[in-house]
């Protein structure tokens, strides 16, 4: 009996996972921004800045890695929040992707509009 609690527990729990980087790139990005600098200036930008992001009595974290279409990809730990930034004819285009619309999420986005 404990083990059917316990099994429909973690079933109830795989919806709230936290979807894959890829998986959220399947849809669009919740903001598309444009910046007359060069992308690893703003990548290393949104790394500091996430980086130094208070969040739950503590800080989430951030990455940075080479994007797989060039580029960079900033994320946060665990990637809920990320961000794809890629050299363009003007500047750097930067997609910014979350798995949710919390206020967490307005930070990362706020984080990231500073350093355009």
């Amino acid at each position: 009996m404990k083990s059917a609690i316990w099994v429909l527990a973690l079933v109830s729990l795989a919806g709230c996972a936290t979807p894959t980087m890829n998986e959220m790139r399947q849809e669009a990005p919740r903001e598309v921004l444009h910046s007359k600098k060069a992308d690893k200036v703003i990548a290393d930008c949104v790394e500091r800045e996430w980086q130094s992001l208070y969040v739950f009595e503590g800080r989430d974290g951030a990455t940075q890695e080479s994007g797989s279409k060039g580029g960079y990809t900033v994320a946060t730990n665990g990637s809920a929040y990320f961000v794809d930034i890629q050299p363009e004819a003007s500047g750097s285009v930067a997609r910014y992707y979350a798995a949710t619309s919390l206020w967490i999420a307005k930070k990362h986005l706020a984080a990231l509009q500073s350093c355009l």
